[in-house]
């Protein structure tokens, strides 16, 4: 995926190399989808953002909301994109960056297997552990899968290496998510269909899942690149269902949500762009 990563500072940003990314670590980072300067719960994305920064990192509250308020003018109104904001660790403290990156197409679908392993450090942050979670997929994608099933020692389903997990038991009338009492990323994607359910008549459940409860389960994986994808097989696992036109009616709810990153009123991407992002 080619990229452009910019850094913040005094209220700019800048184009950098990054062609050694292994140099510095990634503090916090969230990423969203951008399509022709729509985002699916942005604030959602900025807060939960803030919140890690603020709580893990020396940035100062006046240089984060500059930055925040500044990402909004940089984001392409046009075409699909897949944007980061981060922080990184670097000699001076901590540094915000921007990295500007097209999204690939939209998947509906995806094959599941159990993760070896579970690496992470910091549940609750997305950015310091995305590095060890892509080494998960790599690692079941020579099983043929695409996502990363992580579970605890005793078999309950977490989350996946870069998702949330929403499943459709068999005989229940909404969809069961992973509590809070199990350490995991808050998804915000997973946060807006729980927003949508009522809307819906449905109830959505908060208990634990074992991996053997899957049997003629309906699988869903949850991401801001993608939305919903259902999950077609479990390599070596539980034999999955999927009920016709259901993620279809979900994603359509979750994609319409999107609003414009900015005002109509505003003075319009393309010229903020042009005077923040030199080069």
């Amino acid at each position: 995926m080619s990229q452009i990563l910019y850094q913040f500072s005094e209220g700019t940003f800048q184009p950098i190399d990054w062609c050694d990314p292994s140099r510095q670590t990634t503090l916090v980072a969230d990423s969203f989808r951008l399509e022709d300067g729509q985002v699916v719960a942005l604030e959602k994305h900025l807060e939960r953002f803030a919140h890690s920064v603020a709580a893990h990192t020396d940035v100062t509250p006046p240089r984060l909301d500059d930055f925040l308020a500044s990402v909004r003018g940089v984001l392409p109104s046009h075409g699909s994109w897949f944007p980061r904001i981060e922080a990184v660790d670097t000699p001076g403290g901590a540094s915000l960056r921007y990295r500007e990156r097209p999204a690939p197409s939209w998947e509906c679908e995806a094959v599941i297997a159990r993760a070896s392993s579970d690496p992470r450090r910091f549940p609750h942050i997305k950015g310091p552990d995305l590095e060890a979670l892509m080494a998960l997929r790599s690692e079941v994608s020579q099983q043929g899968a695409q996502e990363a099933i992580i579970t605890s020692a005793d078999g309950h389903l977490v989350e996946g290496a870069y998702s949330s997990l929403m499943v459709w038991l068999p005989g229940e009338p909404g969809p069961t998510v992973i509590p809070p009492s199990t350490p995991h990323l808050p998804g915000v994607t997973e946060t807006v269909l729980r927003e949508v359910a009522p809307a819906e008549s449905v109830e959505v459940f908060e208990k634990d899942v074992l991996l053997s409860d899957l049997d003629g389960a309906e699988v869903w994986i949850l991401s801001a690149l993608h939305g919903i994808r259902v999950a077609t097989r479990f390599v070596a696992g539980p034999e999955l269902a999927q009920e016709e036109g259901r993620r279809a009616l979900w994603q359509g709810l979750w994609r319409a949500r999107a609003t414009p990153v900015v005002s109509p009123d505003s003075p319009g991407i393309t010229q903020e762009r042009g005077n923040r992002l030199p080069g």
